[in-house]
């Protein structure tokens, strides 16, 4: 499968068992969607979409941090302590994380997981994880 085509059936994925975020999508570069879990529960997660961008999906650290003790996924933490701790070329403080993530409420200011998907059944163990736990 190539990077698009899994990049696409992701998408499909994610259309089917979630909702769209109620601030929507980001034009081509990201995806925003809620999942609400059998307990009850509505979990943000933002997807990349983006053709030049890898095929990235944003977590709360909390909801996935188990999942990923068994190394089985590539994924880097971005702790919400980094926000703004960087400065653009005018001088003012970078949010520091993907645009998208600053519209959407539990992700915005939380400590983050950022998960770089190989196959699509990355995707199925992650929604399984959150759909059981919360």
């Amino acid at each position: 499968m190539t990077r698009d085509e899994l990049r696409q059936a992701i998408l499909e994925r994610l259309d089917t068992c979630a909702l769209e975020h109620p601030s929507g999508h980001q034009g081509s570069k990201a995806a925003r969607y809620l999942i609400l879990t059998r307990q009850g529960g509505a979990v943000e997660l933002m997807f990349e979409k983006g053709p030049a961008s890898a095929p990235n999906l944003w977590a709360a650290e909390r909801y996935v941090a188990e999942l990923l003790e068994n190394g089985a996924f590539e994924f880097r933490r971005a702790p919400a302590s980094a926000l703004f701790t960087t400065k653009g070329k005018d001088g003012k403080a970078q949010y520091g994380r993907h645009s998208a993530l600053k519209s959407m409420k539990e992700l915005s200011h939380a400590d983050l997981v950022c998960i770089r998907l190989a196959k699509l059944g990355e995707l199925d163990q992650i929604l399984e994880h959150i759909d059981q736990g919360f």
